[in-house]
């Protein structure tokens, strides 16, 4: 490919396509390669947290970056831990005095977490932005069972167990809304809160009566777009032309003049230096990624096998030059048994003399947390489940 040149005085498009992960799953190179040639989209695109975090670590220091754009339309399922995360990178950005900007047709509640950050936020007049919380949907089918005559052997020990629910209940128990209730209110009051910081407005502005929000929705002639300008969710609104021109004034036009000086995420990231992980250090820190469900045997990237796993912490411990072990954890749980194989891995890591650190992302659940537990420390986010 040809060198990718990042032009001066220039702005740079945080344009994500898709699920931001910790460990990207395993694609394979035959399927990659005809997608690629026949011009086809990933089924399932998936962007790596660190990829994001360094992008902007270093364009804030980049003289020829003067503007971070944030054009988020396709960002995907993106937890509130790694929200956070990006969203501490980009408070870091603005550090460096440069100007961060919002814009976009329409704004998933996701998407307006990270543009809550931007110095402006630019809505599309016939835009829409509606913020409804946090919920979970369940499907049940005991009936559906009963009827197809399929019998069932259900083992449950814990009034709050409630994976099993579903083959044994057409609805919620009160005791699982409980539980329910509890992790998503959670979530949402430290969504509200960070959101109101940084726009500075008050936490009334999110949960409103269907009363209040009809009586605004009457104020704002119907239009979504004139309510969130009006609830001061965004700052402007604009057609696209209008924030193209806008951007073009700030940097600049790009060189077919047909619109502004810009490089997007993926090509600024391709034309940052690669990380080496054979650099001529002695003394490392080895990180372990246990991603997505606990599974027996070998599994691929993307998500956690009893046996592979296990072998990644095995190499850490007979690698002289690793002297301790960071175990990034992002996992709801899973086989009880090779979860119990990865831990025994963690405590010959600790016999070894190097220290462990379980480090917790979006979700540190049942066999995720069980791996945890024999690490030297545990660290999670507020909003870790």
């Amino acid at each position: 490919k040809e060198e990718i040149n990042v032009p001066q005085h220039s702005a740079l498009v945080l344009n994500l396509y898709g699920d931001v992960v910790e460990q990207k799953q395993y694609v394979d190179p035959m399927n990659a390669f005809m997608n690629e040639a026949l011009g086809r989209k990933e089924e399932k695109p998936e962007i790596l947290l660190s990829d994001i975090l360094k992008v902007i670590d270093n364009a804030k220091s980049d003289d020829r970056i003067s503007l971070l754009v944030l054009h988020l339309q396709n960002l995907d399922r993106t937890g509130l831990v790694k929200l956070q995360d990006i969203g501490a990178a980009l408070t870091e950005f603005k550090s460096s005095g440069k100007q961060i900007i919002a814009l976009g047709d329409v704004y998933s509640q996701t998407q307006y977490y990270l543009a809550s950050y931007a110095d402006d936020i630019w809505l599309n007049k016939k835009g829409y932005l509606l913020l409804d919380g946090f919920g979970r949907y369940q499907l049940y089918f005991k009936t559906a069972l009963e009827k197809l005559a399929i019998s069932q052997h259900i083992f449950r020990v814990g009034t709050f167990k409630s994976a099993v629910e579903p083959y044994i209940r057409d609805d919620m128990s009160q005791e699982a809304k409980e539980a329910n209730k509890l992790w998503l209110n959670d979530l949402w009051s430290q969504y509200k809160q960070d959101v109101a910081q940084q726009r500075d407005i008050k936490l009334s502005d999110f949960d409103e009566t269907t009363e209040a929000l009809l009586s605004k929705f009457k104020a704002s002639n119907g239009s979504f777009a004139e309510y969130a300008l009006n609830n001061q969710w965004v700052d402007a609104l604009k057609t696209r032309e209008e924030m193209r021109h806008d951007i073009i004034n700030i940097v600049g036009k790009n060189d077919h003049g047909d619109s502004f000086k810009q490089i997007g995420f993926k090509e600024y990231l391709m034309s940052l230096a690669p990380d080496s992980p054979f650099s001529s250090t002695k003394d490392k820190v080895g990180i372990v990624v246990a991603q997505g469900e606990i599974l027996d045997g070998n599994k691929a990237p993307g998500l956690s096998g009893g046996d592979s796993t296990s072998r990644l912490l095995r190499e850490a411990r007979y690698d002289e030059n690793i002297k301790a072990v960071v175990l990034r954890v992002d996992s709801p749980g899973g086989s009880a048994y090779a979860s119990q194989i990865i831990r025994q891995e963690v405590d010959l890591l600790k016999a070894a003399g190097k220290p462990v650190i379980a480090s917790m992302g979006n979700v540190a659940a049942s066999g995720g947390y069980w791996i945890s537990t024999s690490a030297d420390k545990i660290y999670a986010s507020p909003t870790t489940i």
